[in-house]
């Protein structure tokens, strides 16, 4: 299984949510790596190094890579793969989206993140890849209203979007920053809002 993570923009949790996806995964039993496309940044290779270093359980496998193509090859060594692109669409994005069993589109909730987000979409639809397997999350709402507004902007455009959205919280920075996902705070509140989205990008990756 893979499960690509793609945004057009960053700043809008793409990162945040590949590896939340991929703890969770691990700490489910699954055999997961975490590919991390963004040689520059690697902030999830860092991120993945934070955790080693803290000892933090699970291990979450990570490894940086320069061409997409190698690093779609380590889902022929396990049976998930998870794949944070760069923080910009390319060609490369686009060969990793159709060998993807799902992508995920995170989104903020201005109108300068919703828009290209769900251009990306109609872009992702025209080029072949179907909408069962494009699911969107939206992240770093500032307000619960501006959160349900962005969703019910998505569904319109006649996309799969999480029922929850990460609204701004420096309770999920902080556990970022100490090396855990954000489903991995020490409030049970971000948590649960947390693992309700990342339990829908991978019930909704088994079924597509």
């Amino acid at each position: 299984m893979i499960i690509s993570f793609i945004s057009q923009k960053g700043g809008v949790g793409r990162s945040t949510l590949a590896r939340a996806t991929a703890a969770e995964l691990v700490r489910s039993g699954k055999k997961v790596h975490l590919a991390d496309l963004d040689s520059q940044q690697q902030t999830s290779a860092k991120w993945a190094e934070r955790r080693d270093n803290a000892g933090i359980c699970p291990a979450v496998e990570t490894g940086v890579y320069r061409r997409h193509d190698v690093a779609l090859k380590a889902a022929n060594n396990y049976p998930c793969l998870i794949v944070d692109t760069r923080p910009f669409v390319d060609i490369s994005s686009l060969d990793i989206a159709r060998q993807s069993d799902l992508v995920v589109i995170a989104t903020g909730t201005s109108l300068d993140d919703l828009e290209p987000s769900l251009l990306l979409g109609h872009e992702l639809v025209h080029k072949g890849i179907g909408h069962s397997r494009l699911f969107y999350v939206v992240g770093k709402a500032p307000s619960q209203a501006e959160g349900r507004s962005a969703i019910a902007t998505i569904t319109a455009w006649q996309f799969a979007c999480a029922g929850t959205f990460l609204t701004f919280k420096p309770g999920y920075s902080i556990a970022l920053d100490a090396g855990y996902s954000i489903t991995e705070t020490p409030w049970q509140t971000l948590n649960c809002r947390a693992r309700d989205i990342i339990h829908e990008i991978c019930a909704t990756a088994t079924s597509a």
